[in-house]
C-alpha cells in the first residue's frame, strides 16, 4: 500500500514537473519569437541615409564614413604638411 501511494506521487510530482518545464519552454519560445521579429525588422546600415550638408544626394553609413575619413585626412595632409 505505502509502495503504490509512493508511486503516484512520484507519478504526479513527475506529470508538475513536466507542465512546469513546458510552460517555461513555451514561454522561452515566445519571447524568443518576439526577438527574432524585432531583429528581423532591424534598419540595415545599407539602408540607412543621411544627407550631409553641401552633398546633392542622401549617402549611406558606408558613404558617409568614407566621405568623413576623406575629409579628416584632407585635414590631416594639410595641417602635416
Amino acid at each position: 500500500m505505502a509502495l503504490k501511494n509512493d508511486l503516484e506521487f512520484l507519478a504526479e510530482d513527475n506529470a508538475k514537473a513536466h507542465e512546469a518545464l513546458n510552460e517555461c519552454i513555451v514561454t522561452i519560445a515566445d519571447q524568443l519569437k518576439g526577438i527574432k521579429d524585432y531583429v528581423t525588422h532591424l534598419t540595415t546600415p545599407d539602408k540607412i541615409l543621411y544627407k550631409p550638408k553641401g552633398e546633392e544626394e542622401y549617402l549611406t553609413l558606408k558613404e558617409n564614413l568614407d566621405l568623413i575619413y576623406a575629409k579628416l585626412h584632407s585635414l590631416e595632409e594639410k595641417v602635416n604638411g
